[in-house]
């Protein structure tokens, strides 16, 4: 609930203005579902402040659903989000709701049936109709489901850190902008504007710190048989979204913005952290120092995208916030 009343009704933020203003003058934005729910606000006669806080409550209890179908310890999941990325989905409420539905969509796939196949399919679907982003996890269904062997995800991965190497070569980042132009995909064409000089390393980090963080998870527990058949279809779930998350990983030398697919993989990589540290024996020390190790990686996350938000967007969540008079 009060993250509901700290995300529904804060009415200061990067985004806000230009979302009220697009919203109460009637202006599609956004991809087509996005574009449906604030044609459906105003005819049931809702200000985009109340707008935006049934939205957020609706899609907040669809996150918590889904965090509740994949471990029990919710409140340590939403302890996490807190921290992060919960202030940027205060901004970039389009990427919340697709988050959301993307947490809920990943149980489906833990039981292998046409149906649940078909309803993880139509959830992401959904979720892309908010944030187009959310198509990119549609690889998510081969790489689970036909990747017995993990020729695909090493295929993948290979060539995303090939890719991440070449992309820093001016050269070739000129060629990139060519084609876009050559397409007439100009608009494109800004996103590659190298924006970035170095900030760009510590995100790489963490996206190879992921993959290392839920393989080895999932390789330790399974040789020791620490793991329920569910337990461990959970886990590997996670680390196969992290693979799809990871995707975008070359173009963090762009432009900050493609990071969202890293941020959208955070509360998978809470709830493997959750699953895993239930199934570590308590006295041992490599449960401590797991515990050490995650926490380490959720202050890195916290220093590096939260504390340079904490003028323009922490501190004004609660001191701008309508349902609290502030």
């Amino acid at each position: 609930m009060c993250l509901i009343v700290l995300l529904g009704g804060n009415n200061k933020n990067a985004d806000f203005f230009t979302y009220q203003w697009l919203y109460s003058a009637h202006i599609p934005y956004g991809e087509p579902g996005y574009q449906v729910l604030t044609r459906l606000g105003p005819m049931l006669g809702l200000n985009y402040q109340q707008f935006r806080l049934i939205l957020t409550a609706i899609f907040m209890i669809v996150l918590y659903r889904g965090v509740q179908k994949l471990t029990p310890h919710t409140a340590g999941f939403m302890a996490f989000y807190f921290c992060y990325p919960f202030f940027l989905d205060l901004i970039q409420l389009r990427n919340f709701m697709m988050m959301a539905l993307l947490v809920y969509a990943s149980h489906f796939l833990l039981e292998k049936t046409y149906r649940n196949l078909a309803l993880f399919t139509l959830f992401v679907l959904l979720g892309a109709s908010l944030q187009v982003l959310g198509l990119l996890y549609l690889l998510v269904i081969p790489l689970y489901y036909f990747d017995a062997h993990n020729l695909w995800k090493i295929g993948l991965l290979t060539v995303v850190f090939l890719l991440s190497v070449v992309v820093m070569v001016p050269v070739f980042s000129q060629m990139m902008l060519a084609v876009l132009s050559s397409l007439h995909l100009n608009h494109l064409s800004l996103y590659f504007v190298q924006k970035v000089r170095l900030g760009y390393i510590p995100f790489w980090i963490f996206s190879m710190f992921d993959l290392a963080f839920m393989y080895y998870s999932y390789q330790y527990l399974a040789e020791r048989q620490l793991l329920t058949a569910r337990k461990r279809r959970i886990i590997w779930l996670v680390f196969t979204f992290t693979v799809v998350g990871v995707l975008t990983m070359p173009l963090y030398t762009f432009e900050f913005s493609f990071a969202r697919a890293l941020r959208d993989v955070l509360p998978f990589m809470v709830i493997g952290y959750l699953v895993t540290l239930d199934a570590l024996p308590r006295r041992h020390y490599l449960r401590w120092l797991y515990i050490g190790l995650f926490i380490t990686y959720m202050l890195a996350l916290v220093y590096f995208e939260m504390v340079p938000l904490l003028q323009d967007t922490i501190i004004p969540a609660f001191s701008h916030n309508w349902l609290l008079g502030s």
